[in-house]
Order: C-alpha cells, then sequence, then structure tokens
C-alpha cells in the first residue's frame, strides 16, 4: 500500500498545477478537497476552488477535475 500518490489538477484557477498527497485508505487518495482562491481586493480566504478526484493516468498520477467554489472548504 502506497502512503502517498502523486496528483495533477484540472481546469479553475489551479489548472495544471501537480503535487504530491497521502493516500488514504486501500491506495486511493482524498476523493475532495479545496484552495483558497483570492482575488484581487477580496479577503484571501474566500472563495475556495474546490477540487474533485476524477480518474488516474496510465503512469499513476491522479487527477482532479475543477469542481466550483463555494466560501467554505469541504
Amino acid at each position: 500500500m502506497e502512503q502517498h500518490v502523486h496528483a495533477e489538477l484540472i481546469g479553475g484557477p489551479e489548472d495544471g498545477r501537480s503535487f504530491i498527497i497521502p493516500a488514504v485508505d486501500a491506495d486511493l487518495p482524498m476523493g475532495e478537497f479545496a484552495f483558497p482562491s483570492p482575488r484581487d481586493g477580496e479577503d484571501p480566504c474566500s472563495p475556495y476552488a474546490c477540487y474533485n478526484r476524477r480518474d488516474q493516468r496510465a503512469d499513476g498520477v491522479w487527477r482532479y477535475q475543477y469542481a466550483g467554489e463555494q466560501n467554505v472548504a469541504p
């Protein structure tokens, strides 16, 4: 069982970002997460750009699809 996996973000303000995240259960990384998505002149903690686990590439990288914004982190 892997303890960490590679992830890539698709769409939204973090498009193309890649990083390593912990695998939480049976080699699966978390199902969703959010990043603060500050804009000019707005509170730096609102809104959050949300991403949902989509699929895994042939090279083992998990892809997360942009799922929109919300005012609180999931």
